[in-house]
């Protein structure tokens, strides 16, 4: 039985949030610290709270609250649309928590694509708007290069593979 302090606190978190089942059994616990060193609940229920932890995220499942495939997917889109690097998209994924094992493999299948890491470029330059704000301080051209293979360096991105990208869209004549 499922105890009505984490059962409401479940339901209003799951409401306004998508987690995975690790993020979402951390919260709960922050949430119990956080209550007990606030005085509003005692030692014992912290402890009892704890031990429910399983139980409320078996239930949650069960009525299908974490599908992590669907939500890896979503996240790893979306990661890309706004033009992380590969590493940044590696670590944000890791940090919400996801199965090792299904991340693994998942990240392993989307990067062995060539084509994937110019689209993360061309993502990024154009969210980050980083040539045409170079651009509008009258930088040379060869200058102009750089500093957008710099940034995209600093960003995260592997320098040869961009300075590769960066070469093809000057000759396509796509950004420059």
């Amino acid at each position: 039985m499922i105890s009505n302090y984490l059962k409401t606190y479940s339901n209003y978190y799951l409401s306004r949030y998508t987690v995975t089942k690790k993020k979402f059994e951390e919260i709960l616990k922050k949430k119990i610290n956080k209550d007990f060193f606030q005085n509003k609940i005692t030692e014992a229920q912290k402890n009892e709270f704890i031990l429910e932890i399983e139980s409320v995220i078996k239930y949650f499942k069960r009525i299908g609250m974490f599908n992590e495939e669907r939500l890896l997917e979503i996240t790893f889109q979306n990661y890309t649309n706004k033009g992380y690097s590969k590493k940044k998209i590696s670590y944000k994924l890791r940090e919400a928590k996801f199965d090792n094992i299904l991340l693994s493999n998942f990240l392993e299948t989307k990067f062995n694509n060539q084509e994937f890491s110019e689209l993360l470029i061309t993502n990024y330059l154009k969210k980050s708007k980083i040539i045409e704000k170079q651009k509008k301080l009258n930088i040379p051209q060869n200058q102009l290069f750089d500093k957008v293979l710099k940034k995209l360096a600093i960003q995260g991105f592997d320098y040869e593979n961009s300075f590769k990208i960066l070469q093809k869209l000057i000759s396509n004549g796509k950004s420059f």
